[in-house]
């Protein structure tokens, strides 16, 4: 077994790297990382040259450090998250569409591999490209803003790396139980826009994964976090996994 996940990684892996999805993430991956502090620090002065224009005076408080790790992670939770699930969406119904998934069942070879293989290349490219991002927006942020807790920051981003995570796994998972990119995309849309708008509510809102961005900023700022949203993420990871081997395992490569 573990040497044919070790093969079907070596494929996605190649697979990733042909279709640019790796490089495509990267490269956003560094953009965000240094868009999130320029944007925070120069934000006042863009707002002030817009009032100037429009004969308006805005009172507007100097930039810290703060809103730069506000901007970063707005940044990944809600246009990388979306990126995320648009990279993903593929990965298993693309396969049943164009016959690939066919011809590895009958093989055969194991759908817990098959799965495995596609989730583990896929966390590898997004856990690379956050690593990018944190390096430059540390740098960035340690340079523009004074006493910049880098090393709080640095930690934070594995809460941000289990949220992008529970993300790829959740849209994984969804398109293994459908037939179609575009169906498996829209339902995990549908799904994280549903974690999300739980997530602004309290009271089991709480344990929504999306939380972890706001637990990402608190960690940041060296207040404790609350571990609701990491139990609920796990529950999700395991949950959704589990559900995408049994969809797998009953589904028939005649259809």
């Amino acid at each position: 077994m573990h040497n044919q996940i070790s093969i079907l990684l070596s494929k996605e892996m190649t697979e990733g790297f042909r279709t640019h999805r790796f490089l495509i993430w990267t490269i956003i991956c560094g953009f965000f990382g240094i868009l999130s502090p320029l944007s925070a620090y120069y934000m006042s002065d863009i707002l002030a040259l817009i009032g100037s224009t429009q004969s308006v005076q805005l009172t507007i408080t100097a930039p810290t450090y703060r809103d730069a790790v506000d901007q970063y992670v707005k940044n990944f939770t809600q246009l990388g998250s979306i990126l995320v699930i648009f990279l993903a969406m593929g990965s298993v119904a693309g396969e049943k569409v164009d016959g690939l998934l066919q011809l590895l069942v009958v093989r055969p070879i194991p759908c817990r591999s098959i799965l495995c293989s596609k989730i583990l290349a896929m966390v590898f490219t997004v856990c690379s490209g956050l690593g990018v991002a944190v390096i430059l927006s540390s740098l960035y942020a340690w340079y523009l803003f004074p006493g910049f807790p880098v090393i709080p920051f640095v930690k934070s981003n594995l809460l941000l790396m289990l949220y992008l995570v529970v993300i790829t796994v959740m849209t994984i998972s969804v398109s293994a139980m459908v037939e179609k990119p575009v169906v498996a995309g829209l339902c995990s849309m549908g799904l994280w826009l549903l974690f999300s708008m739980s997530g602004s509510l309290g009271g089991f809102g709480e344990y929504s994964f999306t939380r972890l961005g706001s637990e990402m900023i608190r960690l940041t700022q060296g207040f404790s976090i609350s571990l609701k949203p990491i139990v609920s993420s796990l529950v999700i990871l395991i949950g959704g996994s589990g559900g995408a081997l049994i969809s797998l395992n009953r589904w028939e490569p005649s259809q």
